[in-house]
């Protein structure tokens, strides 16, 4: 199995739970056998929606491209960057970068197509801002099953999302929050759109009958659950 670099920090949490859940998934009997990861986790990686909405993307941009190059130099093959957010910036990155790339988006997309009904995509205000999925080429495929938060609502999560780096317990029951935002926008299913909100993905699949565990798209879930497929295309 080739060698998997994973670009965390933003925030660290989440990048952190995601390497646990990729070895919950893929750990092997011996556990020699089981995937190399090469986790960069870097908080100092400045706000990637602070930067798109005020128009200072040039640093950001820097630092994104260096940290790859790091990984990419101590032999990650295929590489994940564990923000959402940070995808508006990779038409940017060197091409030769890029190739190594596994896009969220693409991820989400595929997911939708493969069980299409009505989904609530829930993002950063930056993500959202930038359109950084209405913007991909395949947008057109699922916009019709895509339905967005209300700008109050948007606040709300942004404000959550935030809680969660911080790992602070959001006001209230986050969980129930979660599931009351579905059932007021009357969804099939939810997209985790932020990576933050992969810290929900294992608690929420203990709630008492994980009805909407079963009908969310964790993009970072996929990336584990499709690990050796995605490593070796």
């Amino acid at each position: 199995m080739k060698t998997l670099g994973i670009l965390g920090g933003m925030g660290p949490l989440a990048s952190a739970e995601f390497l646990r859940t990729i070895y919950d998934l893929n750990l092997k009997d011996p556990e020699q056998d089981s995937p190399l990861c090469v986790l960069l986790s870097d908080p100092t990686i400045p706000d990637r929606t602070q930067a798109i909405l005020e128009g200072s993307e040039d640093l950001l941009l820097a630092r994104l491209c260096q940290a790859l190059q790091t990984l990419s130099s101590i032999g990650a093959e295929r590489i994940v960057i564990a923000c959402v957010t940070a995808h508006h910036f990779l038409p940017h990155v060197p091409e030769p970068l890029r190739r190594k790339i596994v896009s969220l988006i693409d991820l989400v997309i595929d997911e939708v197509l493969a069980i299409p009904r009505r989904y609530l995509l829930l993002t950063t205000k930056g993500t959202r801002a930038a359109g950084v999925f209405e913007r991909h080429e395949r947008w057109s495929e699922i916009a019709r099953w895509i339905v967005h938060p209300g700008s109050a609502e948007q606040r709300e999560l942004h404000e959550q999302l935030y809680l969660l780096k911080k790992a602070q317990e959001p006001s209230g029951d986050s969980l129930g929050w979660l599931e009351g935002l579905a059932s007021r926008h009357a969804v099939e299913g939810i997209i985790f759109g932020c990576t933050e909100l992969h810290l929900l993905s294992r608690p929420l699949s203990r709630r008492p009958g994980r009805s909407l565990s079963e009908r969310t798209i964790d993009p970072l879930l996929i990336v584990a659950r499709d690990l050796e497929i995605l490593l070796n295309s």
